[in-house]
C-alpha cells in the first residue's frame, strides 16, 4: 500500500504548528519536504509513512499526540478537500464527497458513514492499525471525524458514544474524555462515533453553493488525472500478459500506448510503482493461473512467462511468493491439485 506524501507533508507542517521541529524527523526519515514529499510527486510506501509517525513519537514524547494532529490546523493542507468541507450544504453530502475523493490522498476512505434505524454511525477504519503508528492514526482519525461533527453542528447531545478497539491508554482516560466526551468504550470490535441521523441532513449555514461547486469541480479534476494514471498502470499491465512469453521493455510498451518513455515513467511513478515491478506482479499472477489450471508442466509455465530456464523461474517464484511453485500450489489446493500436475515429476534442484 502507497500513501500520497500530502499526508508525511500534513504529519511534519503538525510538528511545526505544534512547537516541534520537523526537519530533524525528516532526516531521520531519510526525506525532504521539498523533493520526496512534493504534494505531486510520488506516492511513499505506508511503512514509510509507519516509521515517521514513530519518529513523531519518539520526537514529541507524546504517546497520544494522535489526539493533537488530529484537530491541528497543519490538517488545512489537505488541499481539495478543505473548501469542500467548508463550504458544503450537509453532513451528508461531505462524507459522500469525503468517500469520493479520498482516493486523491490514500487507497481508500477512514471515515464511512453506516446507517441503522434511529442511529448514525461513523466507522473509523485507518490505512494503519498496528502497534503505536496504528493509535496514532485511529486518535488522529477519530478527533478529526468528531472535529467535522461538531463543525456540522453537533453538540455532546448529539452525540451518543465514541468507541475504540483497544484498551485505554494508561493515564490518558481524562485527556480521552477531554476530547471525545464522556460517553467513551474501549475494547470494542470497531473504532466508531455513534450520533443522531437527524443530524445528517440539516442545512448547513456555511454552505455558499457557488464555492462548493467551484471546490468539488477542482476536485472531480484532480480525481481524473490519478484515475488517469492509474488507467495507465492497467493498460500496462495488460500489455504485459499479452505479450508473453515476449517480456516487453519500457520503451516497448510505452510506443504501444502512444505515450514517451519518460512520460510512461512518470506516470508509474506517481503510483509508487515502476515497469519491472508491474512485470514481476504480472508474471507472478499468470503464474498463479497457469499453476492453478493444471494443464501445463513447471517447464512449460517457466517457458510461457519468458524465463530461460525452470531454475530462474523456480527461484524468481519463490522470492515472489516465499515458497516453490509446487508448494505454492499445494497450499492453494488442499494438494489435490499438486498430486495429479504432470509436472511434479520435475526435481528443481538449488532452492
Amino acid at each position: 500500500m502507497h500513501v500520497s506524501p500530502l499526508n508525511l507533508q500534513v504529519l511534519a507542517y503538525t510538528l511545526d504548528v505544534e512547537g516541534f521541529n520537523s526537519e530533524g524527523v525528516l532526516q531521520r526519515c531519510g526525506l525532504r519536504l521539498s523533493v520526496e514529499l512534493n504534494e505531486n510527486g510520488e506516492w511513499i510506501p505506508i511503512e514509510a509513512y509507519e516509521r515517521m509517525i514513530e519518529d513523531v513519537l519518539e520526537t514529541t514524547q507524546d504517546p497520544s499526540f494522535g489526539l493533537v494532529a488530529g484537530k491541528s490546523l497543519a490538517l488545512m493542507r489537505y488541499g481539495v478537500m478543505v473548501p469542500i468541507s467548508m463550504f458544503t450544504p450537509s453532513l451528508r453530502q461531505l462524507l459522500t464527497d469525503i468517500a469520493r475523493f479520498a482516493a486523491l490522498v490514500m487507497d481508500r476512505a477512514e471515515i464511512n458513514l453506516d446507517e441503522a434505524p434511529g442511529k448514525a454511525r461513523l466507522v473509523v477504519c485507518p490505512i494503519v492499525r498496528e502497534g503505536a503508528a496504528g493509535k496514532f492514526r485511529y486518535e488522529l482519525a477519530a478527533t478529526s471525524a468528531l472535529q467535522m461533527l461538531k463543525f456540522a453542528g453537533l453538540d455532546n447531545d448529539d452525540i451518543y458514544d465514541v468507541s475504540f478497539p483497544y484498551a485505554c491508554p494508561a493515564g490518558m482516560a481524562r485527556r480521552y474524555e477531554g476530547v471525545f466526551g464522556p460517553h467513551l468504550q474501549f475494547n470494542q470490535a470497531q473504532c466508531a462515533i455513534d450520533f443522531d441521523p437527524l443530524c445528517l441532513d440539516k442545512p448547513l449555514p456555511s454552505h455558499d453553493p457557488v464555492s462548493y461547486a467551484a471546490a468539488c469541480t477542482r476536485a472531480e479534476s484532480a480525481l481524473l488525472a490519478r484515475q488517469s494514471q492509474i488507467d495507465t498502470a492497467e493498460r500496462v499491465r495488460q500489455r504485459i500478459l499479452a505479450a508473453f512469453p515476449q517480456q516487453p521493455g519500457i520503451a516497448d510498451i510505452a510506443r504501444a500506448l502512444g505515450m514517451s518513455e519518460r512520460s510512461l515513467r512518470r506516470h508509474l511513478a506517481t503510483l509508487g510503482t515502476t515497469h519491472q515491478e508491474l512485470m514481476r506482479e504480472c508474471q507472478y499472477l499468470k503464474a498463479g493461473q497457469l499453476l492453478c489450471a493444471n494443464q501445463l508442466s513447471i517447464k512449460q509455465i517457466a517457458d510461457a512467462l519468458g524465463f530461460s530456464s525452470v531454475t530462474s523461474f523456480h527461484r524468481a517464484f519463490k522470492r515472489w511468493s516465499g515458497t516453490t511453485p509446487l508448494g505454492w500450489l499445494t497450499s492453494q489446493t488442499g494438494g489435490d491439485q499438486a498430486d495429479n500436475n504432470p509436472g511434479n515429476s520435475l526435481k528443481i534442484k538449488n532452492d
